[in-house]
């Protein structure tokens, strides 16, 4: 046989790895030399055999496990595979013989439609030959865990979460082989929970807690989150970059998975633009499947939202290498609360290209959000001079009639890879995005327990744009039986902001929580809709990794190290002349550790730093407004997973340490801002998700946080819990399918939080609440089109509690919501 051919990319076996050796070589790492002969290599690609130990179980969990170890890109219906096993597969076989034994006697076998790329097909019985078989649609896609290749990880039992993600810089991992707790939420959780926001999705987190609820809440805060007791805002990344997201809240209902990494990250994705501590939230786009895709969604929310989403794909080309997809998204209307409304508005469009050697993809869309009697920018604010008051009711008004939060953002995002050889990849990425809000809103300040408070009015122009590029190589090499995943990755985020605060405090009022009185709307004459460029954030970067396995990958160390700069400048509003106020780098390295008993069952540890943006002094200090130099923060942590089959169980005990700021009561009683202090989270979460039986499907764990101050002022809150976090986290999902009704699935989920303090001193505190949901859904056929009807009630019981604190500003929990929609495919 033809050794060229064989390898598909015009290149011998030789000089592949060659090529693989110097390509090693250029990043600092060794590569020994290769001792086999010309004649081993080629019996070596002519019997393509390889060693094999799947444990018996579900069979789309085999065949998963299957396809990332051959190498090859598997796509199928994941309803076909359901409910059936595999008795596993253990010894050497072809890529052929091992999806005949895993599909044996299942009524599937696997057919190769493009080199690499293989598809499940249904075996009819039929006195025809040419009718043998008859193909089904694709739906998920997995590809090789050592291509590089970021195609989709396919969804795991049940559909609610993938088999894996996204790992930044290391690229797609399955779960099992990820030395960190990761979970990737899947499109079909986020149709079948009617989510709109990205909070809507991370409520069936317990190490997640959502602060502000962008939809719903007025100027920059937008949906911003605890991760492991740490704050996340304005930090989602766009299919793995910083800096394309639209700010303030993002339409999942565009996004194809919504992956959480709990744990700082800087080595895996570099510095975030804002504060990400406790994490990272990446958003996948939606790509175009091979099979023909036209779905229109209508949806109501109380108490007079109407909605619709279109979502279109095609694919063309003879292998039907070129994809299309648009979504399109519109919501409008009164919401739960009295006098406030929303109006939401969305256009996505992706274009891919899937060659065997070069793909691409090209990412645009454009978003508005107008919110009118929006609940505040920053919740409500509390004196510290009283007990923390009762909350308001949610489905009162609070906010002036006259009250706005506007927002249009657009993005760009292109990127490419090219397969160099089967085992190197480069690739490259180009993006931008601009974001612009006007807000005319007031902050609450409540100066009693009978809910009377100061409305100070501010009108804030801003914006921020974003300009990104990344670049990068990885690979895979040997040094003698030892196998070297290799990663180089260069990145740059520029960031640029522009606000004025002329405008703050230009009115003020009195005011009743409980009880608003209405005021008269302030005249915006004179004021300025465009505001100056004041400051720019410049964060180049370059890291490189080396995952080093062995034992057949039983074993494998990551270590890793980003050198990041960072760069801010600030500019004269009046002039225009800007200068540079922090210009230093820092080294953030990793250690990973994963250790594979059983192929199922994994044990891991890691040690990772984060890197975030300094604090910028609050406004009610005398150094306001003053942007602190960047921090960094530290992780500890080991875990274990194990793999059931269709159930999935993992537990994680971690330790961060980040620095902390807090205001200073100077003697003539203003206040003083300082980041001198430290904050030290300890924890352990507990996670399940998959189909624990037949039909019913579990999503969720619980969360224990033990977070601590260190280093205050005096070393008078030294050893005191941390303001706004929680010690108790429980989120709790599942969904049971109706067997006496034929496609009605009946959903719950407990969402529950313990008391937590509100002051470093420990003095106030908001007890602990717990929040039902129920819903279901029902699968039928209408004019010959599949329809699907949902409904969903959050907040079941209506209660009104306080769902988070932020320094020393309270935010509300959601009042009882009700969500009703209709899916037909066309």
């Amino acid at each position: 046989m033809n050794i060229q051919k064989q390898t598909g990319h015009g290149r011998t076996y030789l000089q592949q790895r060659a090529l693989g050796s110097l390509l090693a070589a250029a990043l600092g790492l060794a590569v020994l030399p290769f001792s086999a002969s010309l004649s081993s290599a080629i019996a070596a690609e002519n019997i393509l055999l390889r060693s094999y130990d799947i444990p018996a179980g579900a069979l789309d969990s085999a065949l998963g496990h299957f396809a990332a170890e051959a190498g090859v890109v598997l796509s199928f219906e994941a309803e076909q595979a359901k409910h059936l096993v595999s008795k596993g597969l253990k010894g050497n076989y072809t890529i052929k013989q091992g999806f005949d034994s895993l599909l044996h006697n299942s009524g599937l076998q696997a057919v190769e439609v493009q080199p690499g790329r293989y598809t499940l097909k249904k075996i009819v019985v039929s006195s025809t030959p040419s009718a043998a078989v008859d193909t089904l649609p694709e739906v998920t896609v997995t590809a090789h865990a050592e291509s590089g290749k970021n195609e989709l990880m396919p969804a795991y039992a049940g559909d609610q979460v993938a088999r894996g993600s996204r790992v930044g810089l290391l690229g797609n991992k399955e779960v099992i082989d990820t030395p960190f707790n990761i979970t990737s939420y899947t499109s079909q959780l986020i149709e079948n929970q009617q989510a709109i926001t990205v909070a809507d999705v991370l409520a069936n987190d317990p190490s997640v807690r959502t602060i502000s609820y962008g939809l719903t809440n007025a100027a920059g805060a937008g949906d911003s989150f605890m991760i492991r007791g740490f704050p996340i805002q304005s930090a989602v990344l766009f299919d793995g970059i910083y800096g394309i997201a639209p700010s303030r809240t993002l339409p999942v209902e565009t996004a194809e998975r919504i992956e959480v990494l709990k744990g700082p990250n800087a080595l895996l994705n570099g510095m975030a633009p804002n504060d990400a501590a406790g994490g990272a939230i990446n958003m996948v786009p939606k790509r175009a499947g091979d099979t023909p895709l036209t779905r229109l969604t209508a949806t109501y929310m109380s108490k007079g939202v109407l909605g619709g989403h279109l979502d279109v794909g095609r694919r063309f080309g003879e292998d039907k290498q070129w994809g299309l997809r648009f979504n399109g998204i519109y919501h409008h209307g009164n919401t739960a609360t009295d006098g406030q409304s929303i109006e939401l508005g969305a256009a996505t469009v992706g274009v891919d290209y899937r060659g065997s050697r070069l793909r691409g993809s090209l990412d645009a869309g454009y978003q508005s959000m107008n919110n009118e009697a929006p609940q505040g920018a920053g919740g409500l604010g509390i004196s510290d001079a009283i007990s923390i008051p009762r909350p308001p009711s949610a489905r009162k008004q609070i906010a002036q009639d006259w009250e706005y939060a506007k927002t249009r953002s657009d993005y760009v995002l292109s990127k490419l890879e090219f397969d160099i050889t089967p085992d190197w990849t480069v690739y490259g990425a180009i993006g931008e995005s601009n974001n612009r809000f006007r807000y005319l809103s007031t902050d609450i300040y409540v100066t009693d327990t009978q809910g009377n408070a100061q409305a100070t009015v501010y009108y804030w122009p801003d914006f921020w744009n974003y300009k990104t590029m990344q670049a990068g190589l990885r690979g895979m090499a040997w040094t003698g039986a030892i196998k070297h995943q290799l990663n180089l990755n260069a990145s740059y985020v520029k960031q640029t902001h522009g606000y004025t605060d002329d405008y703050y405090g230009f009115s003020s009022f009195n005011t009743n929580i409980y009880d608003t009185p209405t005021i008269n709307a302030p005249s915006l004459a004179g004021f300025s809709s465009n505001p100056p460029k004041t400051d720019a954030l410049q964060l180049p970067s370059i890291a490189v990794s080396d995952t080093i396995s062995f034992f057949d990958d039983q074993v494998a160390f990551t270590l890793g190290v980003r050198h990041q700069r960072v760069k801010v400048i600030t500019y004269d509003p009046a002039t225009g002349s800007g200068q540079t106020d922090y210009d230093k780098s820092a080294v953030t390295p990793m250690l990973a550790v994963l250790f594979k008993p059983l192929a199922n069952f994994s044990i891991y540890g890691n040690y990772i730093e984060g890197l975030s943006k300094g604090d910028t002094a609050p406004m009610d200090t005398i150094n306001k407004e003053k942007i602190f130099a960047p921090y960094k923060t530290k992780q500890y942590e080991v875990g274990a997973k194990y793999d059931f089959g269709r159930f999935t169980t993992t537990i994680s005990l971690f330790q961060i340490e980040k620095p902390s700021g807090f205001s200073v009561v100077n003697p003539d009683g203003t206040k003083t801002y300082k980041v001198d202090g430290e904050q030290r989270n300890r924890g352990v979460e507990l996670n399940i998700f998959g189909e624990v039986l037949p039909d019913v499907r579990l999503l969720g764990g619980l969360a224990y946080i033990d977070a601590r101050l260190a280093s205050t002022e005096n070393a008078i809150n030294n050893g005191n819990y941390a303001p706004n976090v929680s010690r108790w986290q429980v989120n709790l999902g599942s969904e049971y399918d109706v067997k006496t009704v034929s496609g009605l699935t009946v959903t719950a989920r407990m969402i529950s939080s313990s008391e937590q303090y509100v002051d470093g001193a420990n003095m106030h505190s908001i007890p602990g609440w717990t929040r039902w949901d129920i819903g279901s859904r029902y699968k039928t056929q209408a004019w010959d089109r599949p329809v699907i009807f949902r409904a969903g009630l959050e907040n079941l019981f209506g209660r009104d509690y306080w769902v988070s604190g932020s320094g020393s500003w309270l935010y509300l929990g959601k009042p009882r919501m009700l969500t009703l929609s209709a899916t037909m495919d066309f």
